[in-house]
């Protein structure tokens, strides 16, 4: 079974996750901030990351640059999960080092269908 980290500091679409996520078969953990999101990646090392942009204290680009900084997590998949839909958001995310960017509110089926993907690409 994969297992997810989600990190995101709205509590409805971490439980939306968790539920959904779960349902398809991955075991899932969350955080709710980018400080424990780094300390969770680096305890569980999840086979992939779903990241929210914009948090309080650290935001979802910093998360990433020190998860890609930190050998340890260097190669977990990063998705981000974000309401920035601005193009150069967007630019922002992937020059940060993830692997996609998908712009809530988002389609489950392209959600899990990005998840399969990047999951098997970082097997």
């Amino acid at each position: 079974m994969s297992k997810i980290l989600a990190i995101d500091d709205d509590s409805t679409t971490l439980q939306l996750l968790d539920f959904f996520l779960t349902k398809h078969k991955y075991e899932v953990t969350v955080a709710s901030n980018g400080v424990d999101g780094i300390k969770k990646a680096q305890e569980i090392m999840p086979d992939l990351i779903l990241l929210d942009v914009m948090m309080p204290h650290m935001d979802g680009i910093d998360v990433c640059k020190k998860l890609r900084a930190d050998e340890k997590t260097a190669k977990i998949p990063i998705l981000f999960l974000s309401a920035l839909s601005q193009d150069v958001e967007v630019m922002r995310g992937l020059m940060a080092g993830s692997d996609g960017y998908i712009v809530k509110p988002f389609e489950p089926d392209n959600l899990l269908e990005s998840i399969e993907k990047l999951v098997e690409k970082g097997a």
